[in-house]
């Protein structure tokens, strides 16, 4: 191949050879190496792309590109025969040695000897490349031609790819494949060997193919570390609202996860998706994926805590179902049905079916509670804002009574923190009660997504904080619009106790989550860039700055009696150096390609 694939580099492999040599389990190298490429090549959430899909298990597998084998030994779990194609050695090597399972071929995209046909072909970081090895005036149509020869005539062909108008684009992440700002988006100028589409591009590209039965999915944030799988019914309907936590270097112009509702509301946010998950079937008939429309996987979290969320039509009816992710968490689900039959105060729970394995409810079509305060908050009217919260307020510390007693050994085994403080308590707790698990149903409030369910007392001044400090954190316009202080105030509850409420709410999230490592990052700031060109090589200085960084590291750890001074005096320079491309950024005034991006920016403050 005349062309490199994402972090496809001699010196990172061979790392990651050695790596995979001798471990099976990666979470305590990416500790070590705590740097995005170790978590875009041995990360188990990059399985989160398609642990959701529903193969056929008897079915064969044809990965085109398998890379480092991020996916190839999830795939062996899922159906019967997985042939994958790598070309480089040194990669396919590295597969070998994360799947057994798999029968590797050493083969270029363009030239795949094989006779058989398959169920199922996959490509990840691979379509993108096809005007490298196909030689034609439209090399991706004939390559998803080429492809098909190897389909079963009811085959899919899956395709995971950046979209070129991706928000995060916009918001300041640089293009993966030329490691430079704005390169999609300004159409790949000078670049011959690479480019992603829009959504429009993509399907004349498919149907140009001749395909004409396609799905898109649109993975969050991106397809490399997805949290929701939504598809073209509900990707406006529910809005990905998080920040990416997964990447390298960015610039901030912009929060991309404000600007994401906004393109909600007005319905273009599929247009605007970070990325695209396309399934491209060989016949018109149906297919297992035409019922999903919405998927939230939880495997970010202690085994047995993950979970995952699909909504699904199924013969007209759209049900909610929440699954085990593994053995571990069957346990977890079926605390949730037993939950499920208690009301905490006046708060009641949905009604749910449960199978043994999948607990099911009916979609709810109403307004959420959060949608009723979130009209109060864009509208600006506290009166309204407080009566809602009053209503939320009065129902939760119903029927409830004063405690002290509550920090028994169930508490501190999840809260650790022990606090003789008289709070009020229920004698079971419904820790999730978010205002967006909350519907009005006959004039009352009704609680969906019950997961968090505890058989012993947890103070309700707590919950109401916890509720409370969630919306701020996760939506700018409540952060905006009014303090934790003023809504504790106005219900004369004591502010003294945030302190313990933070301490209650960290021991929770390690409770749930225990340690995941997000890598280490940096944030360039919107007032330091006014020349893209100078930004593009102030971005290329930190990385070879990293590179070295990672270098001296791993030299300190090996000799003791490394000069320290020395070590200094050359981060100084750098130091140094980097503050002279920031004051030639400043003093620049040629940088025209984001103007349209300030305009926007100032809308959103």
């Amino acid at each position: 191949m005349n062309f490199k694939r994402l972090y496809e580099d001699e010196l990172f492999g061979d790392k990651i050879l050695k790596i995979t040599e001798n471990n099976t389990d990666f979470s305590e190298i990416i500790k070590d190496n705590n740097y995005y490429p170790y978590h875009y090549v041995l990360s188990y959430l990059r399985e989160n792309l398609f642990s959701w899909y529903p193969f056929k298990e008897d079915a064969s597998l044809l990965e085109v590109g398998s890379g480092y084998g991020q996916l190839t030994s999830l795939f062996t779990k899922k159906v019967n025969h997985v042939v994958s194609v790598e070309p480089n050695d040194l990669m396919a090597e590295i597969v070998a040695n994360r799947s057994n399972e798999a029968i590797i071929i050493d083969s270029n995209f363009n030239n795949i000897e094989l006779n058989e046909k398959f169920d199922y072909i996959i490509l990840c970081d691979n379509f993108e490349y096809a005007k490298s090895f196909i030689d034609s005036e439209t090399p991706y149509q004939d390559y998803l031609n080429y492809l098909k020869s190897f389909l079963k005539e009811d085959g899919v062909i899956i395709i995971a790819i950046n979209n070129r108008l991706g928000l995060k684009y916009f918001a300041g992440f640089r293009e993966e494949h030329t490691n430079q700002l704005f390169t999609g988006i300004d159409g790949y100028p000078n670049v011959d060997y690479v480019e992603t589409f829009s959504k429009l591009q993509l399907q004349n590209i498919i149907e140009s193919a001749g395909f004409k039965n396609y799905k898109f999915f649109y993975p969050y944030p991106d397809y490399a570390f997805p949290q929701i799988i939504t598809t073209d019914e509900f990707v406006n309907k529910i809005p990905y609202e998080r920040k990416i936590v997964y990447y390298g270097e960015r610039v901030n112009f912009f929060r991309e996860d404000k600007l994401n509702q906004l393109l909600a509301c007005e319905n273009l946010a599929e247009n605007f998706s970070n990325s695209f998950l396309v399934e491209i079937r060989n016949s018109p008939n149906n297919h297992l994926t035409d019922r999903i429309q919405f998927v939230k996987l939880n495997s970010d979290r202690n085994k047995e805590f993950r979970t995952l969320t699909t909504i699904e039509n199924k013969n007209g009816e759209i049900l909610v179902s929440k699954l085990p992710e593994s053995k571990e968490s069957l346990k977890h689900i079926n605390n949730m049905y037993n939950g499920s039959k208690e009301s905490f105060g006046k708060i009641k729970c949905l009604q749910c079916d449960f199978d043994g394995v999948k607990l099911s409810y009916p979609f709810i079509y109403e307004k959420s509670f959060e949608d009723y305060v979130l009209d109060a908050i864009v509208n600006k009217d506290k009166k309204e804002f407080f009566k809602l919260i009053e209503r939320y307020f009065n129902d939760l510390f119903y029927d409830s009574f004063e405690s002290n007693k509550y920090a028994d050994r169930k508490f501190l085994s999840v809260f650790k923190e022990k606090s003789n403080k008289t709070f009020h308590c229920h004698n079971i707790t419904n820790l999730d009660l978010i205002f967006s698990n909350i519907f009005i149903v006959n004039n009352e409030l009704l609680a969906i997504d019950y997961e968090w369910l505890f058989d012993f007392q947890v103070p309700l001044e707590y919950i109401f904080y916890r509720v409370i400090f969630h919306h701020r954190e996760s939506n700018p316009v409540f952060r905006e619009f009014i303090t934790i202080e003023e809504i504790f105030e106005h219900f004369n509850l004591d502010t003294s106790d945030f302190k313990l409420f933070n301490k209650w709410n960290i021991n929770f999230f390690n409770y749930v989550f225990g340690f995941h490592p997000k890598p280490y990052h940096k944030i360039i700031s919107k007032h330091f860039v006014d020349n893209i060109d100078k930004m593009n090589e102030y971005i290329d200085l930190c990385i070879d700055s990293d590179n070295c960084d990672n270098e001296r590291i791993n030299l300190l750890r090996k000799d003791n009696v490394f000069n320290q001074q020395k070590l200094i005096n050359e981060l100084e320079e750098e130091i140094e150096s980097k503050n002279e491309f920031i004051r030639e950024i400043l003093g620049s005034n040629s940088w025209k390609i984001t103007k349209s991006l300030r305009k926007l920016t100032h809308k959103l403050k």
